[in-house]
């Protein structure tokens, strides 16, 4: 299928129309307009001591060398977005691998550095993955997660369709707390991006006043602030402009949360997730009712506790029945060992799971042997065979441990005591005229 037939398929006759007619008018034939909506990004992130992170097609990079070098020397992260602009879905593992390969070989060339990679369409497969882990790259961020917050049943059955060919475009899956949170696949980071962005606002829902899109975006913060997890905005540069007011009423609506919302780069996101994965505590009984607790982690991890009590410390009240601790060695008092219990025939992957969400656990070989656990799991089959059944289980089994109502201890997803992350992110497909009407010929 050409690109052409593609675009037609996925956007509908009406929207593809619409979207030739834009090019003319959101591009130039000179990269100035496209210079002066990156520099606008750059701009508007600059009072929050953070940049936006960019992906961006390696022959896009190869026409814009100096342009790309100008905007990274000043902040912007950027990663790889494909060779050429093409579905990923399309091509064999053989191809995907060999076009990535290509896109590395020009980001070499170029003295552009990379950690990520982001597909075209957020269109990656089970081949993408492994292709990523093979080359080395440090994470991918294309699970698209939807956030409802739209009342899509006020727009006509046309814009309707519109935007239900992009959420099967995009794979969308639901937000749950554990779909918003990044996870890793073995070495590789995924990490998640929320919808609506702004192509669907704009062009398929045509929703085009900064006010509004700045209202979605901020009920897409206040889920993610809820469930602690990371909100990952998509803007294209081509609307960045007309974003900009939207963009400062999310940083502002981020900024003045109860709790500090990180914005950072998703390469600092990954470089968290990795230090983070080391983190571990050892809790040991002292008398009855007592545990030591010796947390092993950097200095920016959060320690939270609840339902219990810390002797010599005044522990800081954080969110819902979570309180921060200081120091990383210290008695508490509580009527159960403030940990999760797991069988010993429990499947690995659950263990692993629990760890990554920040819950110390320990084996065990019978319910009663540890009648002082808060919570004994006893999952041999593991959560589940499907990504599907994947979602589902572990977005179960992290509601119930998050509602519980006894005596536990985790770590915090993000350092410092923050509650939530933000990152702007940002998919640089074309920067000219001539860029979108070449894809044309590069993709076929």
């Amino acid at each position: 299928m050409n690109l052409v037939s593609f675009s037609i398929k996925t956007k509908g006759a009406h929207n593809f129309a619409r979207r030739l007619r834009t090019v003319f008018t959101r591009f130039g034939f000179s990269e100035y307009p496209t210079r002066r909506a990156l520099l606008a990004l750059l701009q508007t992130l600059q009072p929050y001591q953070t940049a936006p992170t960019f992906f961006i097609p390696a022959v896009v990079l190869h026409r814009h060398t100096r342009l790309i070098a100008e905007i990274a020397e000043q902040g912007a992260e950027f990663g790889i977005h494909g060779h050429v602009h093409n579905d990923y879905r399309t091509l064999s593992a053989a191809t995907q691998y060999t076009q990535t390969q290509q896109a590395i070989e020009i980001f070499t060339r170029s003295g552009l550095n990379y950690v990520g990679f982001r597909n075209p369409y957020l269109g990656w497969t089970e081949e993408s993955l492994e292709v990523f882990r093979q080359l080395g790259f440090h994470y991918e961020s294309n699970e698209a997660v939807l956030h409802e917050v739209i009342p899509l049943q006020t727009f006509s059955p046309l814009l309707q369709e519109g935007f239900a060919r992009s959420l099967e475009l995009f794979q969308a899956i639901p937000c749950t707390t554990y779909t918003l949170r990044p996870h890793f696949e073995g070495t590789l980071l995924r990490i998640p991006t929320s919808i609506p962005d702004d192509e669907m606002l704009f062009d398929r829902l045509r929703v085009t006043d900064p006010q509004e899109v700045g209202q979605i975006w901020n009920a897409i913060m206040q889920r993610v602030y809820t469930s602690e997890g990371l909100y990952t905005l998509n803007l294209h540069p081509e609307r960045s402009l007309l974003c900009q007011p939207a963009l400062a009423q999310l940083l502002l609506f981020a900024k003045n949360q109860p709790l500090p919302v990180w914005v950072a780069r998703l390469h600092e996101v990954t470089s968290w997730w990795r230090e983070r994965a080391n983190f571990r505590m050892e809790i040991t009984p002292v008398d009855a009712n007592l545990w030591a607790v010796k947390a092993i982690c950097s200095a920016r991890a959060t320690i939270l506790a609840r339902h219990l009590e810390v002797e010599s410390q005044s522990p800081q009240p954080w969110f819902g029945c979570d309180y921060l601790l200081t120091g990383h060695e210290f008695i508490v008092r509580a009527t159960h060992m403030p940990c999760l219990a797991l069988s010993a025939r429990t499947a690995g992957e659950v263990a692993d799971f629990l760890h990554e969400q920040g819950y110390p656990v320990m084996a065990t070989e019978e319910p009663g042997a540890l009648t002082s656990s808060v919570c004994y799991l006893d999952l041999p089959e593991g959560l589940g065979s499907t990504r599907q059944e994947q979602i589902r289980m572990r977005s179960t089994l992290l509601q119930h441990l998050e509602a519980l109502d006894a005596p536990l201890l985790r770590f915090g997803h993000w350092p410092s005591g923050q509650r939530a992350a933000l990152a702007i992110s940002s998919d640089i497909d074309s920067v000219t005229i001539q860029d979108f009407f070449l894809r044309i010929l590069e993709v076929r």
